[in-house]
């Protein structure tokens, strides 16, 4: 069903589109946006705040404040962008605090090492031929270079340079490119992987390919195997949050900030900079943000980072 609000909708989403940002949410709320429009309000096309309001507290099914402000949200950039092109529309100006979300549940040393030992032993899976194989090594990489599970599926044979132990990150989070330099070790593992996988396909395209498809694996078969994996950990607390295959990413800035606490010669000013470029983070703020992490689950090292980062206004733990 389109509403008259369709046309706008349709540019707006390709306008954030365009500025690499990630507006799958934004598709079901306008959806149903405009089938109320459709049902209770046919004639309108510019935002009121009657409208807006209807549709954000009266429509709104769920009690969770995630999903108000998210409805919020879709209001505020559709009426902002009406107001771009010239239309008389209400925007929402209406403020939603979130709570602040959980810290992530990491595996310790002990455990990621467990992780691993049961995904080289692996059972072989129906909706992924060869999980056996590719998911030991592409979860190595996730943790070895802190990536991120859309950047490990997405990433294609002309992506690896192992002749110059890199990889290229293209079109991430944001839009944004970038080029990490890998172990010598990581690169031998890759190695070995892309030699017996092209002598099966020498034509794939992606690096860790489904063969069903001959395409990028779908990140839900990587989930059901990783979580399967950590069933087998016998010190994990059933009762706790589970650690997820985006806590490897975590892990590793967790245990990148360790080894530069640790190493007396490291610049942390210049060090945390180089950090956040390799993860792909807009600031060096955002990298920052790990040393609530570091500071809670390793309090020795409390004192060392108030020296390192004299200056830079940074609180370890919540106040």
């Amino acid at each position: 069903m389109l509403s008259l609000f369709a046309d706008d909708i349709t540019t707006l989403m390709q306008i954030k589109r365009n500025q690499g940002l990630k507006v799958d949410y934004l598709v079901s709320l306008y959806s149903e946006f405009e089938t109320y429009c459709f049902n209770h309000s046919p004639s309108s096309s510019i935002l009121t705040q009657k409208l807006v309001e209807e549709w954000v507290f009266n429509q709104n099914k769920s009690n969770s404040k995630r999903q108000l402000y998210k409805r919020v949200l879709s209001m505020r950039h559709l009426g902002r962008h009406q107001l771009s092109i010239g239309k008389d529309a209400f925007v929402i100006k209406h403020k939603v605090k979130i709570p602040k979300p959980n810290a992530p549940q990491l595996l310790d040393d002990s455990q990621l090492t467990e992780l691993f030992v049961n995904l080289d032993n692996i059972k072989p899976m129906r909706n992924l031929p060869n999980a056996e194989i590719i998911l030991p090594v592409m979860l190595r990489l996730i943790y070895c270079c802190g990536l991120r599970i859309s950047e490990a599926v997405n990433l294609k044979v002309t992506d690896v340079d192992l002749d110059n132990q890199t990889i290229s990150i293209l079109k991430s989070k944001g839009h944004k490119n970038r080029k990490l330099y890998i172990h010598s070790d990581v690169a031998d593992l890759l190695n070995r992987y892309h030699v017996y996988f092209n002598s099966i396909n020498s034509k794939r395209e992606y690096f860790f390919h489904s063969t069903k498809k001959n395409g990028s694996i779908n990140p839900r078969h990587i989930r059901l195997a990783f979580n399967s994996a950590l069933k087998s950990i016998s010190t994990l607390d059933e009762n706790q949050k589970r650690p997820t295959i985006h806590g490897l990413r975590h892990l590793f800035a967790v245990n990148s900030m360790r080894k530069c606490i640790e190493n007396e010669k490291e610049d942390f000013n210049c060090w945390i900079k180089y950090l956040s470029k390799y993860m792909g983070h807009s600031t060096s703020s955002e990298t920052m943000q790990y040393l609530h992490i570091v500071s809670d689950l390793f309090p020795s090292y409390k004192s060392k980072l108030d020296s390192l980062t004299e200056g830079f206004g940074v609180l370890y733990v919540e106040e």
